[in-house]
């Protein structure tokens, strides 16, 4: 059988390396699609393509699109440059995923799986969160994932073609490249602190409570949807653990994982408070577990230790 083509669309991020390699490894055509005129293809991806996209580019993404089966799409600018400048959030995360699935349409792409965000229920994320609830974006990166998920429900429903959506809580796992945009995520930031300076500060409060899944989760979740593209008449997934856990306990993990691989027990440093326990969380992935009889877990210690190696290795 012919190789099917797929198209990662910031594929040489923190996530779409990771799972550029993982799609390589199972067989697909893997074109790399990033925004950066001056990126260069890694060593690690050899056999991989490259390809340069601009979102806002209608002519060139048709042309990207023109030899594609499938199209994941994880490029979108981050919170932090969101809250900056939520203009640019809106063209890049909403209209830019308008104009690929477009282009999608035009080119027929055969499945086009979009990886949105928690967030769009709103924050902080408290008590049972499923599909179903009403969604409350409160910030310009989640109010723009938003809008590209009403833009591909409308593709979807109108028959244009295929896909689903992917709400995506906390995921853990090493990124491929140092250079990746993932050091202010909780647990690697608090796996380099661990390295660079012994101690672990929580500036937020510690008892908050946050869903986490391992990497290798996403990508057999992933892996499912590419081979099976499941019909819903409502195609919306969370992906998450299913089980939150406390900022505390994650940055104890760490800790420990850190004494056994290297012999020391981080400084925990984090504000006092007044005991009164947060509300609790649960990332609701009944829906998801439930098509594919797949349960992702929330044990995170394979993945923190290879954060904290991949940290000794590059910061240590």
């Amino acid at each position: 059988m012919k190789k099917k083509t797929i198209l990662v669309t910031g594929g040489l991020g923190y996530l779409g390396a990771r799972l550029c390699l993982f799609l390589k490894s199972t067989g697909f055509k893997v074109v790399i699609g990033s925004s950066r005129k001056s990126a260069k293809l890694p060593k690690i991806l050899t056999g991989c393509s490259l390809s340069f996209i601009d979102l806002n580019n209608v002519k060139l993404l048709n042309s990207v699109c023109g030899n594609v089966d499938y199209v994941i799409h994880l490029a979108s600018i981050n919170a932090q440059l969101s809250q900056k400048n939520p203009k640019l959030a809106t063209e890049i995360n909403g209209i830019g995923t308008f104009n690929l699935i477009q282009a999608s349409v035009s080119n027929n792409v055969e499945y086009f799986l979009y990886f949105s965000t928690a967030h769009v229920y709103g924050s902080p994320l408290i008590g049972d969160i499923s599909e179903v609830m009403l969604l409350k974006p409160t910030h310009p990166y989640s109010i723009s994932h938003r809008l590209a998920e009403d833009f591909l429900l409308e593709a979807l429903a109108s028959n244009k073609i295929k896909g689903d959506i992917i709400r995506l809580s906390n995921t853990v796992g090493a990124p491929l490249l140092k250079e990746n945009d993932c050091w202010m995520l909780f647990v690697n930031d608090a796996c380099r602190q661990a390295v660079v300076g012994r101690r672990i500060i929580i500036n937020s409060d510690p008892n908050s409570e946050r869903d986490f899944i391992a990497m290798s989760s996403v990508h057999k979740v992933v892996g499912y949807f590419l081979d099976n593209k499941p019909d819903s008449d409502f195609p919306v997934y969370n992906l998450g653990s299913g089980d939150s856990s406390s900022l505390l306990k994650v940055a104890q993990l760490v800790a420990r994982r850190c004494e056994v691989l290297y012999g020391y027990f981080p400084e925990l440093i984090y504000p006092m408070t007044d005991d009164k326990p947060s509300i609790p969380l649960r990332y609701n992935v009944d829906k998801l577990t439930n098509k594919i009889k797949y349960k992702p877990g929330n044990s995170l210690t394979s993945s923190i230790d290879e954060v904290l190696k991949f940290c000794k290795l590059e910061f240590g």
